[in-house]
C-alpha cells in the first residue's frame, strides 16, 4: 500500500472525505438521492488523490460508511411551508430512508469499489506526469481520430443497439488507460451535443461512466500481464467482461434509477446484461483482431513510449 503521500495530498483527502460523509446527511433538491451521488463522486477524488487502488477502496468505504452513520443518529427531516409539499419531500425522503437501509452493505461496497477506481487513475496519472509526457500532435490525433469513431456509431445506432463504446475500449487498448478515459469522457460529451439524451439532460455521472469505459478494461488486461499488440483474446475478453459489467449493468442502470426514477434497478441491469453478453465477446475479438492486424503496420508501441498515459 502507498505510504508517500505528501501531506498536501491528505489535506485534501480528509477535506474531500469529511464533505463526502456530510453530503449524504443533507436532503437536496429536487433529488434527495443526490447527497448519494455527490458522496461517490467525493470519494472517486479521494482515491485520485490516494494515487493507491488498495488505499482508495478502504477510504471509500470507510467515507460512505461513515456518512451512512452520520445519516442515521444526525437526520435531517424535510421542511417546506407548503404541506402538500412537505408531503411530497416526506414521502422521497422515507424511500430514500427504505433504500439506505435495505442496501446499507451494498453502498458500503460501491464507495470501496469507486475508491478503488479513483486509486488507479490517479496512480496512472501520476506515472504519467513523472515521464513527464505531454499532448503531442499525435497523441491528440489518434485521441480525436477515438473520439469521432464512437460519436459516429453511437449517433448512427438503430434503436437502443449501439457499438459506439468499442472505439472508447479500442483506445485504452491502443493508447493506455488514461487516454481510453479522456476519450470516453470527450465522447460522451461530444454525443449528448449532437445527439441529446431523450431519457433526460445531461448528467456528469454518465460522462464518467463512458470515460471509465476505456479506462477499466485495458487496467484488467494489463494486471494479467498483457501488453500492446501481443493480446490473447481470453485476457482482453476477461478485461471487457469487468469493464462493461461495472459500467453498462452497474453503474448506468443505479445511475438511471436514482436520477430519473421509473423500473428497477434489477429491471435496467438485466436488460443492459442481456446487451452485454451480445457484445462483450464482440468487442473482445474485435480488439485482439484490430491489435494484430493495425501492430503489424501502424507502430502505436512507438507513440505510446513518447507519450503513453
Amino acid at each position: 500500500m502507498k505510504t508517500d503521500i505528501s501531506r498536501k495530498s491528505w489535506i485534501t483527502i480528509v477535506i474531500l472525505g469529511i464533505l463526502s460523509a456530510l453530503t449524504i446527511r443533507f436532503n437536496t433538491k429536487p433529488e434527495i438521492y443526490t447527497g448519494l451521488i455527490f458522496a461517490l463522486v467525493g470519494v472517486l477524488f479521494v482515491g485520485f488523490y490516494a494515487e493507491d487502488k488498495t488505499l482508495g477502496g478502504i477510504l471509500g468505504a470507510a467515507i460512505i460508511g461513515l456518512g451512512l452513520l452520520i445519516r442515521n443518529f444526525w437526520p435531517q427531516i424535510p421542511t417546506h411551508k407548503d404541506p402538500e409539499k412537505l408531503a411530497a419531500l416526506m414521502d422521497k425522503y422515507n424511500a430514500y430512508k427504505d433504500f439506505i437501509s435495505k442496501y446499507f452493505i451494498v453502498l458500503i461496497l460501491a464507495g470501496a469499489l469507486v475508491g478503488l477506481i479513483g486509486g488507479i487513475i490517479g496512480k496512472a496519472i501520476e506515472e504519467d506526469r513523472k515521464l513527464n509526457k505531454k499532448f503531442s500532435t499525435y497523441r491528440i490525433t489518434y485521441l480525436a481520430i477515438f473520439v469521432a469513431l464512437s460519436v459516429v456509431i453511437n449517433t448512427a445506432r438503430i434503436g437502443s443497439v449501439s457499438f459506439g463504446g468499442f472505439p472508447i475500449v479500442l483506445s485504452g487498448y491502443f493508447l493506455g488507460p488514461v487516454n481510453g478515459f479522456i476519450v470516453g469522457a470527450v465522447s460522451d460529451l461530444v454525443g449528448f451535443i449532437i445527439r441529446p439524451s431523450s431519457s433526460g439532460g445531461f448528467n456528469p455521472l454518465f460522462v464518467l461512466t463512458s470515460a471509465l469505459t476505456g479506462l477499466i478494461p485495458v487496467l484488467i488486461t494489463r494486471l494479467l500481464k498483457e501488453e500492446y499488440p501481443k493480446y490473447s483474446f481470453m485476457k482482453v475478453l476477461a478485461g471487457v467482461f469487468v469493464g462493461q459489467i461495472i459500467t453498462s449493468v452497474i453503474m448506468v442502470p443505479i445511475f438511471r434509477v436514482i436520477l430519473y426514477g421509473g423500473n428497477t434497478f434489477i429491471y435496467f441491469a438485466s436488460k443492459a446484461f442481456v446487451k452485454q453478453i451480445v457484445s462483450i465477446p464482440i468487442y473482445a475479438f474485435l480488439v485482439v483482431t484490430i491489435a494484430e492486424k493495425v501492430g503489424a503496420n501502424l507502430n502505436f508501441k512507438k507513440i505510446r513510449n513518447t507519450n503513453e498515459a
